[in-house]
Parts: C-alpha cells; structure tokens; sequence
C-alpha cells in the first residue's frame, strides 16, 4: 500500500510541476487560423503600399527577452491578404513566381543567404519551407509560407546557428493549423 501512495504522490508532484513549466504555449487563434508562441505575441496591424495597390498585413511577433532562456530569439507569423484578382492559390500558373518573388523579398530584406527551399503543402494549400543564412552566418530563419486562398502565412523563427533544428521551432511550426 505504502508502495501505491508512493507512486500516486510522485505522480501527483509530476504533473503539478510539469504543468507549470515554460512549455505551456500561448494559443494564437483567429477566424483563419490558430497557432503556439512560446508566450502571448505582440499584435500590429498595418496597411502597405505596393505595386498591386494597398494589402492588409497583421503580424504577431514574440521577440524573446533577454532575461528568458530559449532556444530561439524571435518567433513571428504575418497574414497578409492580397488583391483576389492578383494571387490566389487556384491560379496554379502565378504560385510559383509568387513564391520565388516572396523567398527572394526576404533573402534580400536580410541580406542573408538562401540555403534551402521545399515545396510543401498544408490541407492541400501550396507552401514552401525555406531556410535563410543570416548576419553573416550567426543566425538561421527559418520560414513557412502558405497560400490560402488570397491570403500568405509567412511563419518565421529566427535562431542563432548553434541553435538551429531545435524542438521548439518543430513545435512553433507544426502547431500552426486552419480553421
């Protein structure tokens, strides 16, 4: 019997403790999509001037305090909404370019390094998996990008490179879903 409590009480005090460990995400949901930051991210919403005239950009950012012990430094999703008439994922002929436009915006934007890219899907939707050198190789981002419908997911984590490949970027990305 003494054997039994000992086990239930040890049980017990795991989960209590596991519980209250930095593991507990943040749930991020929208009508879209939902998704885990490590903690709640900052929300802005913006309007940006482009060639294809005015896009509706929200973005969540969790830049990770010094003070805090992670395994990355910024954790970042943006939903931009495009023209319908401009990109949408039906238009199979434009996914392409569309991509290779957005992957290069963002190499360049960092003056980083491209070193991977993969064609991915999520429910069906087209996506790439990109990874970028970044700060003269001290850093990886790593990028998802989703074309739902007219709307671009672009999921990033930004790592120093002895970090990189670590569980909470598989984490952070595998969480992200559609509604």
């Amino acid at each position: 019997m003494k054997i039994i409590s000992a086990f239930v009480g040890t049980f017990l005090l795991t989960v209590i403790l596991s519980s209250s460990t930095p593991e507990d995400w943040v749930l991020l949901e929208n009508s879209n999509f939902r998704i885990l930051f490590p903690q709640k991210p900052q929300d802005q919403t913006q309007t940006v001037n482009t060639a294809l005239g005015k896009l509706n950009m929200e973005t969540y950012i969790y830049e990770v305090p010094d003070s805090q012990k992670d395994d990355n430094l910024i954790y970042m999703l943006a939903q931009t909404t495009y023209p319908d008439t401009a990109i949408n994922s039906d238009k199979t002929g434009l996914i392409d370019k569309f991509f290779r436009g957005s992957i290069d915006g963002a190499v360049k934007s960092v003056h980083g390094k491209l070193r991977s890219e993969t064609i991915i899907q999520l429910n069906g939707y087209p996506g790439r998996k990109v990874r970028i050198d970044f700060n003269e190789g001290l850093a990886v981002i790593n990028m998802r990008f989703y074309l739902v419908k007219n709307i671009l997911y672009a999921s990033e984590t930004i790592t120093e490179s002895k970090n990189d490949s670590n569980k909470s970027i598989d984490k952070f990305f595998g969480s992200f879903s559609l509604k």
